[in-house]
Formats: structure tokens, C-alpha cells, sequence
């Protein structure tokens, strides 16, 4: 809305405001005294009636009275009723006073036999009208209240006689606003040309345009000392402008490389800064700029914080752990910001992979000293007791060399499986040597076959079903072999491990368009869902007692996950406890 208008608007408003209010309180007041002036009215005429009436009253003679007031009501021009002490209507201008109900419970009556004078304004409804009463009681000598004497007229009547005047008054005052109006636009229109002139080099300023020409024509009022300082303005403004704009690319190139969250949020709890990392790390999708932190932030404890040191305004540092939806874990830096707006400083770190490798560090660690001190005790132990014992009885002997034979088994399992594992995640690694130099086209059918018949005896002695679905012109696969056929060993060991006699293991191989898909499936006992995340970590077992009397070392899974990483492929497992698992390996043509 243009300058002129928005004046023009708001001096229409005050003077019609001010002119409505005088006129209002114009309107009352006479409205106030014409009242006064009607109530004055009746009561006169109220007590020059009592006058005429005393006689009559003190004497009982009805008929007179009702002559008397017929005579007067017409002469004066109002309604008169004389009330006997105990509300019997005994006389009245326009009413039968035989059809007329009691009075003594009227208020102007009740007031003027308590007061002397009484009077009401309400609604009658013996002449269905609203009406101004006005009551003086007649006394005999003796002071006693022999009868009232009530007045009155309609207050339609007043609006009558007031309607004129208030109609002139009203559009005295229509006059006045329209000259008032009239004087303020010219005053408007030349107040308002100048400083039109003056918004619109300023929103050009705002624009960014400081280049613009800013006419002065009188130095000395106050319009010429405002383009003045625009002047000014504009050439301090486009200095600052561009040594802030070289700041904040700076900035911004600095937050958006790094790899750690950054975010400013004010007093208010607005977002002022987020930068990709954080959003990244969060999984926020919407624009964050300029809301509050809560409806961006899902995370509780970081929330708690941000609150926490936007109101003490004190540093704080803290570690949180998510667990849901998945585990993670940040290391949140906060500082607040010497400003007005009481700003905030966060930085995050992702701490999550930091966390994990040392957790699987410490439980390798801890699983090869347990898995390898439990064979080497039990070695030991037998080895001492063949040491000090003369054992004469061959079957005896060779039962105890037979155990140390197992564990030494054992032993060299966990060895060698430690190292092929080292061996695949060194190729595996971006500064070992190159893994597919040892891929070669392989029949992934015939190794399948070869896997089932270096595990035929155990299948066997479980009397287990064994499923095939692997197609007959299923194209060769380039891969190493050796690691491949070390997969599939291990899928389907860990499948007839934990299938009870009688159940049933399955592999499936095919060819989907690009790639291939291979499922290893079986009947048995099934992984509980929270330790589905973990089984592919070293010596990690869902059921530590029933694997390790079942002789699995806790490599085997770990093994499998790798080879399926160096040859670029995927790996997932569906479970659910009592009615078997399966692991679905989809690798890249």
C-alpha cells in the first residue's frame, strides 16, 4: 500500500473516530437531559394531581377520582393512575381499574411510599408498551400513606421528540469529517510525495543497489537530511557488503568440506546454520533454516542439550548413544556464542565406527585368548596327566592322546581360519594387491556339489533333506575359487550344525539379469532378531554354549561376509527362532 494511502487510511480513522466518540457523547448527554427533563415533567404534574386528589382520596369517592383523572390525563397529555395503600388501582387514564391487576408490588410504587418519590422505566403490560413512571404518595394528617398517585408516558415518545435533533446533529458532524478529510488529503499528498521518493531509493539500497542517485532538494529540512544519510548509507553498505559476502564464502566453503556437523541456533531456538554433514548424519530432509530446533531434531539427548546450554549459556560436552532405529554414537561439542541473540555453537562427531571397531577389537581380543586358552588348558591338563600316570592300559592312553589330537584339531582351525581371514581383508584392503588378480571363470554348480560332498557324512549321520534349485545352464562366474568354495562350506556347516535330525537345508543358485543370487537355507533352531545386526563379527555367536559344543570356531560367518565384500556383492540373513534362517548372498556379474 502507497505511502499517501496508509496516511490518508489513518487520519480517515482518527478524525472519524474522534467525530464518532463526540458525537456519541453529544447524543447521551442530550439523550440524559431530555430524560431528566420528562422525569421532572411527570413528577410536577404528579404532585399538581396529589393537589386536586386529596379530598377525594381521604373520602373514598371513586367516581370522582376517576372523573378527576380522565380530566386531567387529557389536559396535561399523560397517563394517570391512583394506586390505593394495598395496590388496588382505584383510578386510571386509559384502563378500566376494575380489569387492572395489583400494584403494590410495582417498583416506582414500592420506591415512593419508602422514599416519597418513586420511579421506574419498564414495560407494561397494560398497555403493552414500555413506559417512564413517576409516584408521590398522598398522606393523610397523621402522616399514614393513603394512596400513590403515578405518572407516566411512553419512552417511544421521547425518541419522538429527540429523532430531529439527534438527525441534525449527525449530519453536522458527517460535514465536519468530510472537511477534516478534505485538509488531510492535501497535507497527505505533500507530506507523503517526498517520502515516497525516499522508500524507493531504499528498497533499491535493500536490493543490494548501491550505486543510486539520491536528489536533495532542501539540505536543511528533515526529507534533505534523510537522503543524506542514504547516501552515506549505501557507500558504508556496499563496503561492508563485500567484505562480508568474502567472509561468508569463505565460511561456508569451510563448514559445507567439513566432515563433522556443524549448526547455530539463537535464544529463540531458530536454526541459523546447518551444514550437509549434520543433516547427513541426522537423516534430515527438510529445510532447516529459520525453524525451531525441536521440529528438526529427533534425537532426545541432543536436544536436552541444546536447550540446556542455550539457557545457562555455558560450554558443554557430551557423548550420545542412539539405539534406535539403529546403534549410533555422537560426541557433541556445544559453545555458546557472545551475541545478542544468545547463539549456540554445535559441532557433532559420528563416533559410531570409532565405537564399533573398538568394541570388535576388545571382543577379538577377548574370543581368541578365550577360544585358544580352552584348548591349550584342556592339552595341557592331559598332557601332565600322561606325564605323572604309568598307564599300562593302551585304550586309556590312546583315549587321552585322542582328546589332545581334538583340541590340537581345534587349534589349528582357529589358526587357520585367523589367517585366511587376515589374508582375504589384506587383498580386501585399498593398499593390498589387487584380489581379482586371482579371479578365474567358475562353475558356481559344481562348486556347490563339491561343498555337498565334503559335508555328505554329517548330512548323513543327521539323516537331513537336502533341497537343490541351482539351474543346469547357469553361466560361469568370475571369482576366486578357493574363497568362493570357503562361502559356500561355510553356509551350508553353520546350516547343518544347527537343523536337528531329520530336518532340512536348501541351497538355491541362479542368474537375475546382472546378477547372481544365492540362497542357503535350513529348518533349525534360527537366530533371535537382536542378534541378527552382530553375526557376522568375529568369533560373535548367537549361542555361545550350543556352538561351541557343536565345534564352530565363530569365524565362519566372518569369513563368508568378507569374501562376498572383495568380490563386491551383498549379504543379508532372514531368521526367525524355531523355524530356521537364511542367508542370501547376491553377487555382481
Amino acid at each position: 500500500m502507497k505511502t499517501f494511502w496508509k496516511y490518508f487510511l489513518l487520519n480517515l480513522f482518527i478524525i472519524s473516530l474522534v467525530f464518532f466518540l463526540f458525537t456519541i457523547l453529544i447524543i447521551r448527554e442530550l439523550e440524559k437531559h431530555d430524560k431528566a427533563l420528562t422525569e421532572e415533567r411527570l413528577l410536577t404534574e404528579a404532585v399538581l394531581v396529589r393537589e386536586f386528589l386529596q379530598a377525594p382520596v381521604a373520602q373514598g369517592n371513586r367516581e370522582e377520582i376517576k372523573s378527576l383523572v380522565s380530566q386531567f390525563a387529557h389536559k396535561i397529555g399523560v397517563r394517570i393512575t391512583v394506586i390505593d395503600k394495598d395496590g388496588v388501582v382505584i383510578g386510571d387514564s386509559q384502563e378500566d381499574p376494575s380489569r387492572m391487576e395489583n400494584h403494590a408490588k410495582r417498583p416506582e410504587v414500592v420506591e415512593a411510599i419508602l422514599k416519597g418519590t418513586g420511579k421506574s422505566i419498564r414495560y407494561s403490560t397494560t398497555v403493552d408498551k414500555e413506559m417512564v413512571y413517576i409516584a408521590v404518595p398522598i398522606k393523610d394528617e397523621n402522616g399514614a400513606v393513603e394512596a400513590v398517585i403515578r405518572t407516566a408516558l411512553p419512552s417511544s415518545s421521547l425518541e419522538k421528540v429527540f429523532s430531529p435533533l439527534k438527525s441534525k446533529i449527525i449530519y453536522i458532524c458527517l460535514i465536519l469529517v468530510a472537511l477534516a478529510l478534505l485538509l488531510s488529503i492535501v497535507s497527505s499528498r505533500a507530506l507523503t510525495k517526498s517520502l515516497e521518493r525516499t522508500i524507493k531509493l531504499s528498497q533499491e539500497i535493500a536490493k543490494g543497489d548501491f550505486n543510486v542517485s539520491i536528489p536533495i532538494s532542501d539540505k536543511k529540512g528533515e526529507i534533505g537530511k534523510l537522503n543524506i544519510a542514504l547516501g552515506e548509507m549505501a557507500e558504508k553498505l556496499e563496503d561492508l557488503f563485500k567484505e562480508v559476502s568474502l567472509e561468508k564464502s569463505q565460511l561456508e566453503t569451510v563448514i559445507s568440506t567439513m566432515s563433522e556437523g556443524v549448526m547455530v541456533v539463537d535464544g529463540d531456538g531458530k536454526i541459523r546454520l546447518i551444514n550437509s554433514a549434520l543433516k547427513d548424519m541426522l537423516e534430515i530432509k527438510d529445510d532447516s533454516i529459520g525453524k525451531p530446533y525441536w521440529e528438526i531434531l529427533r534425537i532426545r539427548e541432543i536436544m536436552e542439550l541444546v536447550e540446556n546450554v542455550i539457557k545457562k549459556q555455558v560450554a558443554e560436552k557430551k557423548e550420545i548413544s542412539v539405539l534406535h532405529p539403529v546403534e549410533r554414537y555422537f560426541l557433541t561439542s556445544a559453545i555458546p556464542l557472545k551475541s545478542a541473540e544468545k547463539e549456540a555453537i554445535f559441532v557433532i562427531f559420528d563416533i559410531t565406527e570409532f565405537k564399533r571397531l573398538e568394541r570388535i577389537k576388545a571382543d577379538i581380543v577377548a574370543n581368541v585368548s578365550h577360544e585358544l586358552r580352552t584348548p591349550l588348558t584342556a592339552i595341557k591338563g592331559y598332557v601332565e596327566t600322561l606325564e605323572e600316570g604309568d598307564y599300562e592300559n593302551p585304550e586309556e592312553r590312546n583315549r587321552f592322546l585322542s582328546i589332545i589330537k581334538r583340541h590340537t584339531d581345534r587349534l589349528i582351525n582357529i589358526v587357520s581360519e585367523l589367517l585366511l581371514l587376515s589374508e582375504i581383508e589384506r587383498k580386501s584392503a585399498p593398499w593390498g594387491e589387487e584380489p581379482k588378480a586371482a579371479f578365474e571363470d567358475v562353475d558356481l554348480k559344481e562348486i556347490v556339489y563339491s561343498s555337498l560332498e565334503a559335508l555328505k557324512s554329517r548330512v548323513e549321520e543327521k539323516s537331513l533333506h537336502v533341497s537343490l534349485g541351482v539351474k543346469e545352464d547357469l553361466p560361469k562366474y568370475r571369482g576366486d575359487r578357493f574363497l568362493l568354495e570357503q562361502m559356500f562350506i561355510n553356509l551350508i556347516d553353520n546350516a547343518v550344525k544347527y537343523t536337528p535330525e531329520g530336518g532340512t537345508i536348501g541351497v538355491q543358485v541362479n542368474r537375475i539379469n546382472s546378477e547372481f543370487g544365492i540362497e542357503v537355507f535350513d529348518t533349525g533352531v534360527g537366530i533371535p532378531k537382536e542378534h541378527l545386526p552382530r553375526i557376522f563379527e568375529r568369533f560373535y555367536r548367537a549361542d555361545k554354549t550350543r556352538a561351541r559344543k557343536l565345534g564352530g570356531t565363530g569365524l565362519g560367518l566372518s569369513i563368508v561376509k568378507h569374501v562376498v565384500i572383495m568380490h563386491s556383492g551383498e549379504i543379508r540373513v532372514e531368521s526367525e527362532v524355531g523355524k530356521g534362517s537364511k542367508f542370501i548372498v547376491t553377487l555382481p556379474v
